[in-house]
């Protein structure tokens, strides 16, 4: 069973394109990511701060540290006023998607989320988590850049979430996700709460 879950990770993995970006999710959610993943990028192109928060995770409401801080939503909303233009997405068109590295090490993954078995150490991880790989555009000026970004979608509440987005650093174009074989340089900050956020989350030193 691990050795056909393996295979059909690499499978996927050189078979996507923008035609068919969500290869590893299962068939019966991929509209339904698809359209919470165009639903989270209009609200941050629009800047539209209270939709966005109905679509992020519980990765930027709850602290990990202590459950019982959490962010609400109107705190949400002026936390993210403070949006600088790179960390604002215009528009993302996902190429490919990717079960984390790590993930794969600590949880066997099947069809639907019911019949996910998970280590009894990671019980607190999703059923389902996705780092999503694609062409981001952001606003620069009076100017857009594109280049490869990503941003991670998480199963939680029987809906899609998104804990971060990022941009791939060094730049890289958009035409390297063609090559099967790519992978970012550096790693991606993908697992924490967006930075707008992380003082309302964490103790931050002043």
């Amino acid at each position: 069973m691990v050795l056909l879950s393996i295979l059909l990770i690499v499978t996927a993995a050189h078979s996507q394109t923008e035609r068919t970006p969500f290869a590893p999710v299962p068939a019966n959610q991929r509209a339904s990511l698809k359209k919470r993943l165009n639903a989270y990028t209009e609200a941050f192109c629009k800047k539209d701060w209270a939709v966005l928060y109905d679509l992020v995770s519980d990765t930027n409401k709850v602290s990990v540290q202590d459950p019982k801080v959490r962010v609400d939503k109107d705190t949400f909303v002026r936390d993210m006023q403070d949006t600088a233009d790179w960390q604002r997405l215009l528009k993302f068109t996902p190429v490919r998607t990717e079960i984390p590295d790590w993930l794969n090490l600590i949880q066997l993954r099947t069809e639907t989320p019911d019949q996910v078995k998970s280590t009894p150490v990671r019980e607190e991880i999703p059923d389902w988590l996705f780092d999503i790989y694609g062409c981001v555009e952001i606003p620069d000026g009076n100017q857009t850049l594109k280049r490869i970004g990503a941003v991670r979608a998480v199963w939680e509440h029987d809906n899609w979430y998104f804990t971060n987005w990022e941009s791939v650093g060094p730049f890289e174009p958009c035409s390297h996700l063609s090559n099967p074989a790519w992978k970012p340089q550096l790693p991606l900050r993908l697992d924490n709460p967006m930075s707008q956020l992380t003082c309302d989350l964490y103790t931050c030193e002043l």
